[in-house]
């Protein structure tokens, strides 16, 4: 998947010390209607890289990069708080490569 990173990862590590980073990328396209107008669609897919991915996503990710991520569509469930059970789709990537430096992306 390649598309522009939507924000810094947040980055957290779980109870065994294992480092996780979690981010969204956006997936923009236009549709041209029926009568002729033009309209833009963004659609958020969820990322989660584990272990050293997660270490290199804390280093160099920063929002709006694009980067081209490479995994494996995962779904869970859990149960919220209320008890209401909700599911999750994530991309769980088992590599990344960021297409352009930093400094290259406008503010």
């Amino acid at each position: 998947m390649v598309d522009n990173h939507g924000g810094d990862p947040r980055i957290t590590v779980t109870a065994k010390g294992r480092k996780k980073a979690s981010f969204s990328i956006a997936s923009s396209k236009s549709l041209k209607s029926a009568d002729g107008a033009w309209t833009r669609t963004t659609e958020w897919t969820s990322v989660v890289l584990w272990g050293r991915l997660a270490e290199r996503a804390e280093k160099f990710l920063a929002k709006d990069l694009p980067i081209l991520v490479h995994g494996e569509k995962h779904t869970r469930t859990y149960t919220d708080a209320k008890g209401r059970t909700h599911q999750v789709v994530e991309l769980v990537a088992a590599d990344f490569q960021v297409l352009a430096r930093k400094q290259e992306v406008a503010p």
